[in-house]
């Protein structure tokens, strides 16, 4: 009997084809997409669920503060070591405690320890503590993060991150997003930013901090209409360090800001550079750098929701800075050392409710 050879079905090579393209198409979906990252974040203290809420104040204070590479000292390098850390919290604590926030936000914080230690040098420490995992454009994950301090229970804590956003001049940072009830029908938003530095092609750096400041303006827009459905007033801060003064001649022409325009009123705007600055003119001394000093600059902002500006339910004040905790006479004196806590300066705002 003669032997046939065995044809091959001419459907195997479509079907491996078909499989190829699945394994491509599950692939793809699988690879990030460009967009804002949008993190629930969990608390690092938080109150029992079922402990009584506090009663909100009729004066809340928001500060912020940036703490210069408030790291644990820990593969720091030789300079910063864990003495030197614990002389930079105690010395920030100093600070923050004569101001004294219920709800403190904090830039340029490395991990939950150090937050945990800042926290037990208060008198009254503060409830709910709360920490961004920001990444880098690169991908890798930042050490620099922004925190939140409160009295307050917020309603939820969220992260904005930018890092996957597409376009060479996406932010290098998120945002830190929280929401507080204040009663009577009314919602705090407040927004912690660190915009991009100087440092590096000025067009860049002004396209990153304007990005930044578009999404986290349309955040709040969309929270604010969400709200509309079971809130009367939903008011929004937006406030930390923007490496951006308009009134300086250094940023009269910078767009960083604009996107912020119209919606929000710029606190600062209009008062002297003395009441101002938080940002002092650091100079170089005999160890120092000579190009490193700058003019006093208000780096550090409060933009304000305009239904605080009027005479609604609840109402801004003109902002405050403890102008103090920083070494002027070295610009290279490192946090934590000599009495220098920050080349910043603790800045705060108060909101008043309205007596009816």
């Amino acid at each position: 009997m003669k032997k046939t050879k065995s044809v091959s079905s001419p459907a195997r090579p479509l079907y491996a084809l078909l499989l190829a393209a699945v394994v491509l198409l599950l692939w793809l979906l699988a690879q990030p997409r460009p967009g804002v990252r949008i993190l629930r974040l969990k608390p690092i203290l938080a109150p029992e669920a079922d402990s009584p809420v506090p009663a909100v104040p009729g004066r809340l204070r928001i500060a912020t503060y940036n703490l210069e590479h408030f790291t644990d000292g820990r593969r720091d390098g030789p300079e910063r070591t864990p003495d030197v850390f614990i002389a930079h919290a105690q010395a920030a604590a100093e600070i923050i405690a004569e101001a004294d926030p219920d709800i403190l936000l904090l830039q340029e914080v490395e991990n939950g320890r150090v937050l945990e230690f800042l926290n037990e040098q208060f008198e009254s420490p503060y409830a709910c503590i709360y920490l961004t995992k920001l990444h880098q454009s690169s991908g890798a994950k930042d050490k620099l993060n922004l925190a939140l301090l409160s009295r307050l229970r917020p309603v939820h804590v969220r992260q904005l991150g930018f890092h996957r956003l597409a376009g060479s001049a996406r932010p290098a940072r998120g945002t830190l997003a929280a929401e507080f009830d204040l009663g009577g029908g009314s919602r705090l938003l407040t927004y912690n930013i660190h915009l991009k530095s100087n440092f590096g092609e000025a067009p860049r750096n002004q396209a990153q901090r304007g990005i930044a400041l578009h999404h986290i303006a349309a955040d709040a827009i969309a929270e604010t209409c969400q709200n509309a459905f079971a809130t009367n007033n939903t008011f929004t801060l937006i406030l930390g360090d923007t490496n951006v003064d308009p009134e300086t001649a250094a940023f009269a022409t910078d767009p960083s800001l604009e996107p912020l325009a119209g919606a929000f009123a710029d606190l600062w705007l209009g008062r002297p550079i003395g009441e101002r600055t938080t940002i002092p003119t650091r100079q170089a001394g005999d160890a120092g750098d000579p190009l490193l000093v700058f003019p006093p600059s208000a780096f550090d902002r409060i933009f304000a929701s305009r239904n605080l500006t009027g005479a609604g339910p609840w109402r801004v004040s003109p902002p405050q800075a403890i102008q103090r905790g920083t070494d002027t006479t070295n610009n290279l004196t490192p946090p934590g050392v000599n009495g220098h806590v920050s080349d910043h300066h603790l800045v705060y705002v108060d909101l008043t409710r309205s007596v009816p």
